[in-house]
């Protein structure tokens, strides 16, 4: 993946152009309120070239003055023949002193409000903040790509090929949503790419990865040329595309045709801003998009589980999990577990393992970062909502399989269950309700709080 295309996507900030109605003074008050915002708002935003308008006769032609880059815009000055603005269907900020509300910016707000305008101006820096971070998000859903490797449900025959169906298969859907693409690519054609990843190439990457790892041997470095061919194929296909997120349908598809484990290589793409999912989970992909994009951190998928770990193949006996789970319920705890771990929040470097007790593939343990506040969330398959909750990690532990388990302990576990539509969840360190809330309603997404 090039650094380009992660900047122009998954890094980039919100890109306002300012829009000046009127001749005198222009330059002057644009430059004021620029320096004025960026003092208040830092890297969250990038400022477009400005757009001045000197007269009514100019602003019947306000389209031809907007960049095809601007994902909002700052009215600078808003005299009423500047109503051409609220049809542009941008968003539109007003500013006020360091972000502080002005009291005689009000009326003109509303008055682009009752015009159809979505408008934004702020009550005090915090506020300013968080609603340009949630608009930074959006714009960074809408310049994503999402590459699906393997099989989707309802695109094959192969019934056994076809893994989670608790997503949206609807890409055009997505597209309308979010604006996020997605582009399939057969498992066979990554599996050709792979075979033609040199050696040289490979070791190359594994060179850089030599400093994440602890105690690694020379027949470990043999083990991971795999993982580092099938990440370099991955990164090549995703270079070439302009793709920023990845979901990979292994369990069902990649691992019926061949044995070879990608959550290494998912980790490494993590790290990089670059989200990536398991299991070819669609929904849980674009929560995990959302919750990154929003937060600058790497978020992590897994399966939410009522149920003590079996440390090895297989689960516990279904007296064992079922006597777990009145216990899970009755003190809202529960545990978080699967096998892609970003360094970026962990604790400690990688330890090699096998995949779940197996003796077959690799997985890496690292240490989650324990005591602090975790949002979980996942979009439903029908795109009209988000369930989301905020919880507390307590401990983290190798449980083979899944490679790692975080117990955590939410408000309301039962309210949680009952409201997400499937085991697999999406994780982002902090307490992001507030943003989160945000950033559904400008999506057109309805946030249910489990557990408020």
């Amino acid at each position: 993946m090039s650094s380009l295309d992660v900047k122009m996507s998954s890094l980039r900030p919100l890109m306002i152009q300012p829009v000046y109605f009127g001749k005198w003074d222009a330059e002057r008050r644009i430059d004021e309120t620029i320096n004025d915002m960026s003092s208040v708002l830092g890297d969250l935003v990038s400022f477009l070239k400005p757009a001045i308008i000197p007269d009514t006769k100019s602003a019947t032609n306000l389209e031809a003055y907007i960049s095809p880059q601007a994902d909002a815009l700052l009215a600078v000055n808003l005299p009423v023949w500047a109503e051409a603005l609220a049809y542009l269907n941008l968003p539109i900020i007003i500013w006020a002193r360091q972000g502080y509300y002005g009291p005689w910016t009000r009326d003109r707000v509303s008055f682009l409000r009752s015009k159809g305008a979505t408008v934004y101006d702020f009550v005090d820096p915090d506020e300013a903040k968080e609603i340009v971070r949630a608009l930074r998000t959006v714009a960074r859903l809408r310049h994503s790509k999402i590459i699906y490797f393997g099989a989707m449900p309802g695109s094959t025959g192969r019934f056994e090929a076809v893994g989670v169906v608790g997503s949206s298969w609807n890409l055009d859907e997505i597209k309308k949503k979010f604006g996020v693409t997605v582009k399939q690519i057969p498992i066979s054609y990554l599996l050709k790419r792979m075979d033609d990843v040199s050696d040289e190439e490979a070791m190359k990457i594994l060179e850089e990865w030599k400093k994440d790892f602890v105690d690694l041997k020379e027949e470990d470095l043999k083990k991971l040329l795999e993982v580092a061919k099938i990440y370099k194929a991955m990164e090549s296909i995703m270079s070439e595309h302009g793709a920023n997120a990845v979901t990979i349908n292994c369990l069902a598809d990649l691992f019926q045709t061949r044995f070879i484990t990608p959550c290494i290589a998912l980790a490494k793409f993590s790290d990089a801003m670059i989200p990536a999912g398991c299991e070819g989970d669609l929904n849980t992909l674009l929560t995990m998009m959302l919750f990154s994009f929003m937060s600058d951190e790497p978020s992590v998928m897994g399966n939410i589980y009522l149920f003590r770990p079996e440390r090895g193949p297989g689960f516990p006996p279904e007296d064992v999990i079922l006597e777990d789970t009145k216990v899970s319920l009755r003190e809202n705890r529960a545990r978080f577990t699967h096998d892609v771990i970003p360094l970026k929040i962990a604790t400690s470097k990688y330890r090699l393992a096998d995949y779940h007790g197996t003796g077959k593939g690799l997985t890496a343990y690292a240490d989650l970062r324990t005591g602090e506040k975790v949002t979980f969330g996942r979009i439903d398959p029908r795109l009209d909502r988000i369930v989301f909750t905020v919880a507390d990690i307590e401990k983290v532990e190798d449980s083979v399989h899944c490679r790692f388990s975080a117990w955590i302990k939410m408000p309301n576990v039962r309210a949680y269950i009952q409201n997400i539509s499937s085991h697999h969840s999406a994780m982002i360190y902090g307490d992001w309700t507030s943003t989160l809330i945000r950033v559904s309603e400008m999506l057109g997404l309805k946030p249910i709080v489990a557990g408020k």
